[in-house]
């Protein structure tokens, strides 16, 4: 059911597929990575599973361990960027900065977002305002909270949802 991996690490951690990792940083200065910002793009870039819902209403409340500015530990001079801050009490805004070479400056697009606790596993729903739909990821934070290690929902799922009751069962099953 998951595909890919990427973890968050405060400026935080994010490793994805073979492995890509963001940093916290409380300042945006020196980011040095072994992985390149590409993994990033291809994360966000990359088709998720995607439903027209998401797998429960808000209702878990936000972790504070999530808020801030996560990086990826890049040899670019720009490296990707994400800042989550809290929407409210039981959701997120996630920004994502990409840095365009054209225009010399970061473009940011902005998602919400709700986790989903199935058992014990947390599952991210992240929503993308301008297509309408929600993408999921399994989430997990690191002992020392600075890491965030999320796994993409494979998009490799045939069957079909009419609504979040079944697809949350379909996710419980499985997780």
């Amino acid at each position: 059911m998951f595909r890919t991996i990427f973890v968050f690490e405060m400026l935080k951690k994010v490793t994805f597929g073979s492995s890509f990792h963001f940093q916290n940083h409380k300042k945006m200065r020196k980011i040095v990575s072994t992985f390149s910002i590409l993994a990033m793009l291809f994360v966000l870039t990359a088709c998720p599973y995607s439903a027209e819902f998401s797998l429960d209403s808000p209702k878990e409340r936000i972790n504070s361990s999530y808020i801030g500015t996560w990086s990826e530990e890049s040899s670019f001079e720009n490296p990707a960027y994400f800042v989550i801050s809290k929407k409210d009490a039981n959701a997120y805004v996630f920004e994502k900065n990409e840095y365009s070479t054209e225009k010399k400056l970061y473009e940011k697009k902005t998602y919400t977002g709700h986790i989903t606790t199935l058992g014990n596993v947390q599952f991210l729903n992240l929503k993308d305002e301008e297509e309408n739909k929600y993408y999921f990821h399994k989430i997990e934070l690191s002992s020392d909270k600075k890491q965030i290690i999320m796994f993409e929902v494979t998009d490799n799922i045939d069957e079909k949802f009419s609504n979040s009751v079944e697809l949350k069962a379909f996710f419980d099953k499985y997780k």
